[in-house]
């Protein structure tokens, strides 16, 4: 499965943001993101992705994602749960950064988020502290709620039995930097033509540079070819459809863009080591 690029914020200047939902739907939204994110579940269950990891998780999950690591999250039944609730965090990798300079006291911050890049699942009993923490954010005042925000990353840092969740290691890009800009053009173009007969030729064209510096490109931050990255990229589109819709396996492949249903089958089970079907019967349970 290839992931969506997400926006955070359109603010050049973004440091941080936290966010409450309450009756969270369930969605299969594969997604990354220059940003930091800290993920608090209350009152729900389901079935957690982050990078290579498919795992479950339970009441009071907390997990920490570090920049350009894929992840998502589906609910079980009790969504319907009137209680259940999520409380985000996203941070830039410039402002924290910036924080640690100039406090030199959270300087073992630095080793969580590198750690992070791998995701981390921290404990229940820390989970009720961060969420003590946020539960009330919405009536304290800036100033205040950062100093939560700063506590709570001090009390990930300092935590004993974090647990790394994938041997996925995202790579980080400068924010704002040409080469985040050429991956975004990238990625919009497969975004917007994956169900067309599109070649590396034809990105090239799209946004006037090399072959070689394409490959180099995908290489580096896709870790792929480009045709790999296609193929991985429609196969997250067709898991997407299969865990959001009821349309048959058949249509699916085709809107996709794969030719015949046979290469589709073959390609989703060496990629997911499961059928099409079982896939689908994962997520219905």
């Amino acid at each position: 499965m290839k992931p969506s690029i997400e926006k955070i914020s359109n603010k050049p200047d973004f440091g941080w943001r936290i966010q409450h939902y309450h009756h969270c739907q369930s969605r299969f939204d594969w997604h990354y993101h220059v940003e930091y994110e800290l993920v608090l579940h209350r009152h729900l269950s389901g079935k957690k992705f982050i990078g290579d990891y498919i795992g479950t998780f339970e009441h009071n999950d907390l997990s920490l994602y570090g920049p350009n690591l894929p992840h998502t999250s589906t609910f079980e039944s009790n969504v319907q749960n009137e209680n259940n609730e999520t409380y985000i965090i996203w941070f830039s990798q410039d402002w924290i950064s910036r924080l640690i300079v100039a406090l030199p006291e959270l300087a073992n911050i630095q080793q969580m988020l590198d750690d992070a890049l791998q995701g981390l699942e921290f404990s229940p009993l820390l989970s009720d502290k961060v969420y003590r923490l946020l539960v009330n954010h919405q009536q304290l005042s800036p100033a205040l709620t950062l100093t939560h925000l700063i506590e709570i990353l001090v009390l990930l840092s300092e935590s004993d039995g974090a647990k790394r969740l994938n041997s996925y290691r995202a790579q980080r890009l400068q924010e704002g930097g040409k080469e985040l800009k050429l991956v975004e053009k990238v990625s919009l173009f497969i975004e917007k033509n994956y169900r067309n007969d599109i070649k590396l030729v034809d990105l090239c064209a799209h946004i006037h540079v090399s072959k070689s510096t394409l490959s180099r490109i995908f290489e580096r931050h896709f870790l792929s070819s480009f045709s790999l990255h296609l193929a991985e990229y429609r196969l997250g589109k067709a898991c997407e459809l299969l865990v959001n819709s009821e349309t048959s396996i058949a249509v699916i492949a085709d809107l996709v863009g794969f030719n015949n249903i046979s290469n589709f089958n073959r390609q989703f089970k060496a990629k997911k080591q499961m059928s099409p079907k079982q896939f689908r019967q994962l997520f219905s349970q």
